[in-house]
This record gives C-alpha cells, sequence and structure tokens, in this order.
C-alpha cells in the first residue's frame, strides 16, 4: 500500500543525515554507508527527514547499519 503524499526521503542509518528520495545520492557523504530508501522491515517509504523509527511497523533504521557492519566484521561483505 503507498503512501498518499509524495515527499519521500533516504535516511542513513548510522548518521540519520536525510536526503530528499528525488536526489540522486545513495550513499551518505558523511560516512559512506548506503542510504535506506525504505524500511528495511516493511517496505514502507520514509516520510520523515527526521525519522529514526518507521511510523508503520516501528523498526529502528540504525538496527540495519548495525547488522551491515557486523556482517562487514565478519568478512561476509566485498
Amino acid at each position: 500500500m503507498e503512501e498518499a503524499w509524495g515527499v519521500y526521503y533516504r535516511i542513513c542509518p548510522r548518521c540519520a543525515r536525510a536526503v530528499p528520495l528525488a536526489s540522486s545520492e545513495r550513499y551518505c557523504t558523511n560516512d559512506g554507508v548506503r542510504l535506506l530508501e525504505a524500511c528495511p522491515g516493511c517496505g514502507a517509504r520514509i516520510t520523515s527527514p527526521y525519522a529514526r523509527f518507521c511510523g508503520r511497523c516501528g523498526r529502528e533504521f540504525r538496527l540495519e547499519a548495525r547488522a551491515l557492519e557486523d556482517k562487514a566484521r565478519q568478512g561476509g561483505l566485498g
């Protein structure tokens, strides 16, 4: 189900920097982490540049960054 309003954001799961979804940026310019376009738990689009949790399912966006960092430390990325 698509949200009714049309302003969406990408958010860095590490530093919480937000950019409009219409931007061409895919990685955070602060720390190089891939920006989230939607909640990794339920797929809801991010509708606030200040969001730290998903408004639909409540998942914390920083959990995604921690999981990727753990996987990289274990040699699972790259």
